[in-house]
């Protein structure tokens, strides 16, 4: 599945793709019906306890995600993939029905993922 995010021209696209990815791994853990729910508050990062517990769950259901340097990000359980999400890529657009020359710039940030749980 593809999608569009709009960002302001000077936000950090790093951070805003973390989010992204944490929200995906989220919704694949909530659809599987993994007990995420007592340590993982939905768009809210996870602290180093957090972290740990989820470590936990996630072995305990033998799932791994492997997040590459690359940008792309894979949810495997028992070593068979259930679930991708592509490095982002990134439009730089311009909005010349702006006034403001500050926000007449804008980036698109193209996200592509897809997962067993989609219907067709």
């Amino acid at each position: 599945m593809k999608s569009t995010i709009l960002l302001n021209s000077g936000e950090n696209t790093r951070i805003v793709e973390d989010e992204e990815k944490a929200r995906f791994v989220y919704s694949i853990l909530e659809i599987m019906q993994v007990p995420i729910n007592d340590f993982w508050i939905p768009d809210q990062p996870l602290s180093v306890e957090g972290k740990a517990k989820l470590r936990n769950v996630l072995s305990l259901y033998n799932i791994d995600v492997i997040d590459e340097a690359g940008g792309d990000l894979d949810i495997y359980v028992d070593k068979q993939k259930i679930a991708g999400w592509k490095k982002c890529e990134y439009k730089l657009k311009r909005d010349l029905s702006q006034i403001d020359p500050k926000k007449q710039m804008f980036l698109e940030m193209q996200v592509d993922f897809w997962s067993v749980f989609e219907k067709e």
